[in-house]
């Protein structure tokens, strides 16, 4: 009994190095958290130090920078635009693309002779074409609908590790079933006449051999979709009579074995998979209309100005003033590189 004061005062000794070590390890803490906001807040004054000792550079950079960005949005607001989202076929994106980036460069190099007789306008028309652009148009509703049909036709076990994201990834640039298709143009029947144009996709012998073979596959499909229809209703016009004369021992119309199924599910298993095969048969004759063309054009229309706001005044200024703060570093720099260099030597 008389050793127990001494045992609590022991273990009341022994605990106060722990809660030295946990305060000690606060005050870093906090020591680091405080350091950390004071480099913040110095880096931002010498900043501002700096930005004021090149505010005239900068502010003339920036205010050339919004001025030719107004006068760009300006300009831009001139022109007509042309918008075409188009579907092409027989995997001859890759030939759209292409013929697209021609064109640009065409209109880079102001060769509008070869530009007209491409587009079949006149040279003066085509000096009146201001740009060309082709871009991917998707959403990932049609990717997941194109990762869906692939899933349904490849191998499962092959899909084990492809994932959608990894299907997104693994797209090329002439993998994508929409196009989006921008073209300006200062005169607006110019565009008319040469957007349609722009777009198409003269036929090669590859493009013919997989019409061909879309058009006669296609075919086959409808006349066996058609078959399939003509067999359906038969059976559904067949036992129809048969629940007639289900009653009847002698009955002299067509017996129809249903395997001991319930009537009604026999009915509606007809009925959807007469519906399944319209379903189809519609989509099929889809395909046969859209392999008339090479490209599709799904939507066309033209509006004055840009389509799409690319807020150039505030974009051109943003730029001009980055500019002017590498043009006010470079001093900066060779002043510190030209110090390193005297302190090495010595």
């Amino acid at each position: 009994m008389d050793n127990q004061p001494n045992n609590n005062q022991e273990q009341e000794v022994d605990l106060v190095p722990v809660f030295v070590w946990i305060s000690n390890g606060f005050k870093n803490l906090f020591s680091a958290i405080g350091g950390f906001f004071k480099g913040i807040a110095h880096f931002l004054i010498l900043f501002l130090i700096f930005i004021k000792n090149n505010i005239i550079l900068l502010g003339v950079l920036s205010i050339l920078g919004g001025g030719l960005g107004m006068y760009t949005s300006r300009e831009n607001k001139k022109n007509f635009t042309a918008q075409l989202r188009v579907q092409p076929n027989f995997e001859s994106a890759g030939q759209l693309i292409s013929n697209l980036e021609y064109y640009k460069s065409l209109v880079d190099q102001e060769d509008f002779k070869n530009l007209g007789k491409e587009l079949n306008i006149s040279i003066e028309e085509a000096s009146q074409l201001k740009n060309f652009e082709i871009e991917a148009n998707f959403n990932d509703t049609e990717l997941l609908e194109e990762y869906d049909f692939l899933a349904r036709s490849a191998d499962t076990i092959a899909l084990e590790n492809y994932t959608f994201e990894g299907f997104k990834q693994a797209k090329r640039a002439i993998d994508y079933q929409f196009y989006k298709v921008e073209i300006v143009s200062k005169d607006r029947a110019v565009l008319e006449k040469a957007a349609s144009v722009a777009v198409q996709v003269e036929d090669n012998p590859l493009i013919k051999a997989q019409r061909l073979a879309s058009r006669e596959t296609t075919a086959f499909n409808i006349r066996n979709m058609e078959y399939q229809l003509q067999e359906i209703d038969s059976l559904i016009g067949a036992f129809q009579v048969s629940i007639k004369n289900t009653d009847s021992k002698a009955s002299q119309g067509t017996s129809v074995f249903v395997n001991g199924q319930n009537k009604t599910d026999v009915f509606r298993d007809l009925f959807n998979e007469k519906s399944k095969t319209l379903f189809n048969l519609e989509i099929e004759r889809e395909k046969k209309y859209s392999y008339e063309n090479t490209v599709n054009i799904v939507s066309y229309f033209i509006k004055k100005g840009v389509i799409e706001k690319k807020h150039l005044t505030l974009t051109y200024a943003l730029v001009f003033f980055g500019l002017g703060l590498l043009i006010a570093l470079v001093p900066l720099v060779l002043r510190f590189l030209n110090n390193y260099q005297k302190e090495a030597i010595k």
